[in-house]
């Protein structure tokens, strides 16, 4: 199973169409948050709609660019990944809006609700081969949460789970100038960039996963 993962758009359709032709076929697209640039729920539903006309699933959270009115919009579009759990084929996953909080006019959400958002979705995926997370923000202390001036600003509560949990996958974004992927145990971390830039990540799924970072 192939997976794109997409984030940080931050409202361009002309990145996201170019993505989409650059990756090729693949089984679902991943949306990880800043769908939009502080815009509407109606803008948000043109890019979800966009995804869907690659024929594959779309799954998406928001992010700290989106809002709580976009994150219900996913919900209403049968998309959204936040506090839910869904399986394709070998992989569970189950998703995480908003970052802990830093300045106004930002969706954010306490640790404490991200980590109960977490665990919320993680208690709806049966048993499956790999367990993996689609967050707008990293896990905290990372190479993928840190950015230029060398503080780490991911979730401490995401890196909490993925610390206890242990998941297979995590597919980030928010920090654009931290796009990598990195190991913590058996888990993949993969943020995968600034797709207003044209950068996109492939996930393979397999016995194995395997992350390529790829620009449009």
């Amino acid at each position: 199973m192939r997976l794109l993962g997409i984030t940080d758009l931050h409202g361009s359709r002309e990145a996201l169409a170019r993505i989409l032709a650059h990756a090729g076929p693949v089984h679902a697209v991943l949306l990880g948050g800043d769908v939009t640039h502080f815009g509407s729920p109606g803008d948000a539903e043109q890019l979800v709609e966009l995804a869907k006309e690659s024929g594959a699933t779309v799954l998406a959270v928001a992010g700290n660019c989106d809002s709580a009115e976009i994150d219900e919009r996913l919900v209403q579009l049968g998309v959204s990944l936040a506090g839910r759990g869904v399986v394709l084929d070998a992989l569970g996953l189950h998703g995480l809006s908003a970052i802990p909080p830093w300045t106004s006019k930002m969706y954010q959400s306490t640790e404490e609700e991200l980590a109960a958002t977490l665990e919320a979705g993680y208690a709806q995926l049966p048993d499956a081969r790999h367990h993996g997370i689609l967050a707008h923000v990293p896990p905290h202390g990372l190479s993928v949460d840190r950015v230029f001036f060398g503080r780490h600003v991911g979730s401490r509560a995401l890196r909490t789970f993925v610390d206890e949990r242990a998941p297979s996958l995590v597919v980030c974004g928010h920090i654009h100038e931290a796009r990598g992927v990195e190991r913590v145990g058996p888990t993949t971390v993969a943020n995968c960039g600034h797709a207003l830039g044209g950068h996109y990540a492939l996930v393979d799924v397999d016995r194995e996963i395997t992350v390529e970072l790829r620009r449009a």
